[in-house]
């Protein structure tokens, strides 16, 4: 049995690009994160770590100005339940996690 707070995994993605030694084992553990967890953490030099931490920035402003204009009772045009959430904001209450025991 797995614990509750288990780690995901983080992938190398250089490792994986180079065909280095080992890169079969990113594979598998792309494979395992997303049947566990539904997600993967990746790492790759390639990524400029300012240009990285200014876009989590820049979502984050765009959520938390979503969501003070949605309970401030505004409509938004950015939360679509016609298409089911799929795309742009979700309000809270809406989403459900998924039991993956």
């Amino acid at each position: 049995m797995t614990s509750p707070l288990e780690e995901i995994p983080i992938i190398d993605a250089m490792l994986y690009m180079q065909k280095g030694e080992g890169w079969e084992e990113e594979c598998q553990k792309v494979a395992y994160c997303f049947h566990k967890f539904g997600i993967c953490k990746m790492r790759d030099p390639r990524v400029n770590e300012k240009a990285n931490d200014t876009y989590i920035d820049m979502v984050e402003k765009y959520f938390d100005d979503i969501g003070q204009r949605y309970y401030a009772g505004e409509k938004i045009k950015d939360i679509r339940p016609e298409l089911c959430y799929q795309t742009g904001a979700t309000p809270s209450g809406q989403e459900r996690a998924r039991n993956h025991q």
